[in-house]
C-alpha cells in the first residue's frame, strides 16, 4: 500500500503547469522539493537568492479575475484638495503614500496599523511655495543617500521639480529640500517615475508629450544629462500615469492618455538606458474613457491592469495573458459611488497576500480597492525571507512566486507551481471533544500506508505511537497526530480536548463552640455566573445555600457537601466537617433588655432541671426549665430590674451524650 501512495503521488507530480510556467520562469529564486503535496501537507521554498534587499512571497495569489472589494475612506484628516498624484512605497514594516495637492502642499500618509486602517497625516507645507503650482507627478524612491520624494509640475506656465529627502527614514522628519533648475529642459511635464540605473538615479516624464529621461549626478544636486526620446510615433497625448513592469529583465513602461482615451506601451529592452520604442494599444473599443491612473500587476503567468475612468466613474481592467508584450483583453467593473471621478490611482502593494490600491477622487475623498488573496494556503504571502512553513486546504495547482527587490532597477520575479493532491483517507475520532477534569477519552487515526504514526506532545497520554492512545489532560490541551505517508504527504491533524476544570472549596474543618454559627466555603471554588452551587444536608444554614460561601450555625457535629456544577454537566464536590462539643455552658456576660433577651446561647442542651437569675441579695428573679426560655430583665411582678451584676446557675443535659452540665456565673445588666 505505502509503495501504491508513493507511485501516486509520483504521477501526479507530472500533471502541473510547467511547459507553460517555464517561459516566464527566468533565473530561479527558489526551488521546491516536491513540485506535488498532499493536502495540508507543510512545505517550505528552498531560498537561492539569499542576498536580495527586499523579498515578497506569493503562495495564494489575490483573485484578479473577481471584482474588488472598495471601501471610501472619506475625507477625514486626509486633506486632500484637487490631487491628481499619489505614490506608494514601503520601507521597513510600513507602507507610506505621498500626494501633492492643487494647493502645492505635499503630505504623507503613514500606515501604522496597516493599510486596512487610516493613516497618520503629515502636512509637510508648500515650501514658501516652492512645489509647483500645478503638480503632475510624484515618484518616491530610494538611494544610497536616503529616501527621496521627487515632484514635477509647472509654475507660471514653466516647468518644476522639486526634491524633498528624508536621510534617515521615511517615518522620521524631512532632513532636505532642493528645487532644480529646469529652465530649457522642463516646459509643461507631467507624470514622473524615478529609478536608480546602474547607481545613478534617472527619472522619466513626458513633456509637451515627448517623452524625456533626466540623469542626475551623484550627489543628485542637479540634473547631469537629458535625454529627449520624442514624441515616439505621436502615441503620447496628455500622459495621465506610468506604471512600470519588468519582465525577465526586459523594462516596459504602460501609460494611459487622458486626452486620447489611449493606452501605450513603451518597451525599453534589457536597460532602461535603451532606447525605448512605443506602441499604441488603442482605446479597447472605447472601454478607456478619460483614463487618469494605471497600475499594473504580475501574476505567475500573466499581468493585470488596472485603469480608473474619470467621466464614467468605472474601474476598467487589463489582461495580458502570458507575456506583458502581448495584446491585452479589457473588462469594465462598475463600482458605484465608490469611484467618484477619480483623478489619481496608486501603484500597487501587498500586504498578507492581497493587492491594495488607492484612488483619490473629484470629492477630495479616497478610495481602498483591495484584491483578497485567495483563502486555500495558511500562509497567503510574506515579506520575509523565509517564509513560514506552508500548507493548502484545498486540492489543485497554485502558484508559488517570489519577487525580490521589488520596485528597483535589479528587480527579478520567479514563479513555480504546486500541485496539491488530495491525501489518503483518514478515520479521526471527534477533532473538538470537551471532558471533565480527571476524565480519560480514547482518541484513535485509522488509515493504510503509512510509515510511522506519532502524537504530540507527550503529555498524560499513552502510547505516543500508534493508531489508538487515550488521554487525561488536566487542562485544555492541542494533541497533535503526524501521519508519515511519504515525504511529501505528511499531514498532522489536531484534537482539541477542552477540559471543564471545575474546583469544590468547602472550606476547612473546625470546631465550633455550641450555638455560634460559622462561615463556610474555601477560596479555591471555581467561581462564575454559569456555575451552580449545592450545600447538603440543606440544614441549619443562616445565609443562602446556593452560595459558594455561605453561613451555618449547626447544634450538633455536621459534615456539609459542596457541589459545584458547570453547564456543561462537569462538576465536583468537597466538604468540610464542623465539630459542635456539648461541654460547657455559653451565655452573654452582658445585656441590654431593651434591645435583647438573656438565655442560653447552647443548642445541645435540650433538657434542664433548671436555669435561675439572681439579684445582688439572692432574691431570685428569674428561673425556668425550659432552655429556650430567656430573661427579659424585669422580676416575676413584671417589674423592671435595676441595673447592675447578677448570678445564674444552670443544670442541665445534653441530647445526644446526656452528658450533665452544671455552671455558674454572672451577668451585667444595662440599661
Amino acid at each position: 500500500m505505502k509503495r501504491k501512495i508513493r507511485l501516486l503521488l509520483s504521477a501526479l507530480s507530472f500533471i502541473s503547469w510547467l511547459p507553460v510556467a517555464n517561459a516566464q520562469l527566468g533565473i530561479p529564486l527558489f526551488d521546491l522539493i516536491h513540485d506535488t503535496i498532499c493536502k495540508e501537507s507543510e512545505f517550505v521554498p528552498s531560498l537561492l537568492a539569499t542576498n536580495a534587499k527586499t523579498y515578497r512571497w506569493s503562495f495564494c495569489p489575490p483573485l484578479y479575475h473577481q471584482d474588488p472589494v472598495g471601501t471610501n475612506m472619506g475625507t477625514g484628516a486626509l486633506q486632500l484638495n484637487v490631487n491628481n498624484n499619489i505614490h506608494t512605497v514601503k520601507a521597513g514594516d510600513f507602507f507610506y503614500s505621498f500626494t501633492i495637492n492643487n494647493d502645492r502642499r505635499v503630505f504623507r500618509y503613514q500606515y501604522m496599523d496597516g493599510l486596512e486602517e487610516d493613516p497618520l497625516v503629515t502636512d509637510f507645507g508648500h515650501f514658501q511655495f516652492s512645489t509647483p503650482e500645478r503638480p503632475s507627478g510624484i515618484s518616491v524612491v530610494e538611494t544610497r543617500l536616503g529616501w527621496h520624494v521627487f515632484i514635477i509640475g509647472t509654475t507660471n506656465g514653466m516647468g518644476r521639480l522639486v526634491r524633498l529627502d528624508f536621510a534617515n527614514g521615511l517615518n522620521y522628519p524631512m532632513t532636505g529640500f532642493h528645487a532644480y533648475s529646469v529652465s530649457g529642459i522642463l516646459n509643461s511635464p507631467r507624470e514622473l517615475h524615478a529609478v536608480v540605473v546602474e547607481d545613478s538615479l534617472r527619472a522619466f516624464t513626458f513633456d509637451n508629450n515627448q517623452f524625456k529621461r533626466l540623469d542626475f549626478t551623484v550627489d543628485l544636486a542637479n540634473i547631469a544629462h537629458v535625454e529627449n526620446f520624442g514624441h515616439m510615433g505621436g502615441v503620447f497625448s496628455d500622459v495621465s500615469d506610468i506604471a512600470p513592469v519588468n519582465e525577465l529583465g526586459n523594462f516596459h513602461f504602460i501609460v494611459t492618455n487622458e486626452s486620447t482615451n489611449t493606452v501605450a506601451h513603451i518597451t525599453f529592452g534589457n536597460s532602461l538606458l535603451n532606447t525605448p520604442f512605443a506602441a499604441n494599444l488603442g482605446d479597447f473599443g472605447g472601454k478607456v474613457d478619460v483614463p487618469t491612473g494605471i497600475s499594473v500587476v504580475r501574476n505567475c503567468n500573466d499581468y493585470y491592469g488596472f485603469i480608473t475612468n474619470k467621466d464614467k466613474n468605472q474601474w476598467a481592467v487589463l489582461h495580458w495573458p502570458a507575456s506583458i508584450a502581448g495584446t491585452p483583453t479589457i473588462h469594465v467593473v462598475e463600482l458605484g459611488a465608490l469611484l467618484l471621478q477619480p483623478t489619481a490611482l496608486s501603484n500597487a502593494h501587498f500586504q498578507d497576500g492581497a493587492a491594495y490600491m488607492h484612488v483619490i477622487n473629484s470629492s477630495n475623498t479616497m478610495t481602498r480597492i483591495k484584491y483578497d488573496n485567495c483563502n486555500n494556503a495558511s500562509v497567503s504571502g510574506s515579506d520575509q525571507a523565509y517564509p513560514n512553513p506552508v500548507k493548502y486546504n484545498q486540492t489543485g495547482t497554485y502558484p508559488v512566486m517570489l519577487v525580490i527587490n521589488e520596485g528597483m532597477e535589479d528587480e527579478k520575479f520567479f514563479c513555480l507551481p504546486i500541485t496539491v493532491v488530495e491525501y489518503p483517507s483518514i478515520n479521526l475520532t471527534t477533532q473538538d471533544t470537551l471532558i471533565c477534569s480527571g476524565d480519560t477519552i480514547n482518541m484513535h487515526a485509522l488509515t493504510f500506508g503509512t510509515d510511522s504514526i506519532t502524537w504530540f506532545p507527550e503529555y498524560n497520554i499513552t502510547p505516543f505511537t500508534g493508531n489508538f492512545v487515550k488521554v487525561w489532560p488536566e487542562y485544555s490541551q492541542v494533541y497533535t497526530v503526524t501521519l508519515n505517508f511519504a515525504p511529501n504527504c505528511i499531514i498532522k491533524k489536531d484534537f482539541n480536548i477542552r477540559v471543564d476544570k471545575v474546583v469544590a472549596d468547602a472550606g476547612a474543618d473546625r470546631t465550633i463552640t455550641d450555638g455560634s454559627h460559622t462561615v463556610i466555603g474555601g477560596p479555591n471554588t471555581t467561581l462564575g455566573e454559569h456555575l451552580t452551587y449545592k450545600w447538603t444536608p440543606n440544614a441549619y444554614f443562616e445565609s443562602p445555600s446556593n452560595q459558594p460561601i455561605t453561613s451555618v450555625r449547626p447544634p450538633q457535629n455536621m459534615t456539609y457537601y459542596l457541589t459545584v456544577t458547570a453547564p456543561s454537566g462537569c462538576s465536583a464536590t468537597d466538604s468540610v466537617w464542623i465539630s459542635v462539643p456539648c461541654d460547657e455552658i455559653y451565655l452573654p456576660n452582658a445585656f441590654a433588655p431593651s434591645a435583647e433577651q438573656f438565655g442560653l446561647i447552647n443548642l445541645q442542651l435540650t433538657q434542664i432541671n433548671y436555669f435561675r437569675i439572681y439579684d445582688r441579695w439572692g432574691k431570685e428573679v428569674f428561673s425556668t426549665t425550659d432552655p429556650y426560655r430567656k430573661w427579659n430583665g424585669r422580676n416575676p411582678q413584671g417589674i423592671e430590674c435595676e441595673m447592675g451584676v447578677y448570678v445564674w446557675e444552670v443544670d442541665g443535659y445534653c441530647k445526644d451524650t446526656n452528658l450533665r452540665i452544671r455552671k455558674s456565673g454572672n451577668v451585667t445588666l444595662v440599661r
